[in-house]
Parts: structure tokens; sequence; C-alpha cells
């Protein structure tokens, strides 16, 4: 499991490459802030190329994102990498990766 506390406009690799990490049961994401929404892109990256899983999602405040059993998100991480952009005012998510 991997924990990650966001606390600023960012880009943050979640799970970089060759690091063995690519089979994913779950991603949750939690907006903790109180009041501010925030918008966030979960995209592979080649180190060239990104393909986003999720585009522009909007998380309203107090809301968690679950990303699991209906959706893919197992990766082959030998060339890819996970990474989660993060973009609104005074972003604060907690990231958990199963």
């Amino acid at each position: 499991m991997q924990l990650f506390r966001i606390t600023s406009a960012t880009t943050t690799t979640l799970i970089d490459t060759n690091l063995d990490q690519g089979a994913i049961r779950y991603i949750t994401i939690a907006n903790c802030h109180a009041s501010n929404a925030l918008t966030i892109r979960l995209f592979y990256s080649d180190g060239t190329n990104d393909t986003s899983i999720v585009e522009d999602l909007v998380i309203p405040a107090g809301t968690t994102l679950l990303l699991g059993d209906d959706h893919d998100i197992s990766f082959d991480n030998s060339f890819l990498s996970l990474k989660l952009q993060t973009t609104g005012t005074s972003p604060d998510c907690n990231v958990i990766i199963k």
C-alpha cells in the first residue's frame, strides 16, 4: 500500500517506472479541503507521451473518488509510470494505492 498527501497544485509521480508496482487493486483520491473543489488528471506516462485515465475531473470538497474493480487500472510499469496532476485553490488531497 502507498499513501500520499498532496497540498499543492503539482504533478506527483505515484508509481515510477521499473519499481515492480503496476498491479493495482484500487486507488482512492480524497479531497480533504473543507470548501474548495479539487481538479485532477490521473495519467500514465512513458516519459515522452501521456495517456489520461481521467482528465479534468472535479472532486467536490469532502468527497473521495474510488477507482477499483470496475476500472482496469493495473499496468506494466517496466516502461510506464502513474502520475497525478492536481489543480485548484489550495489543493489538499490524500491518495491511497493498494
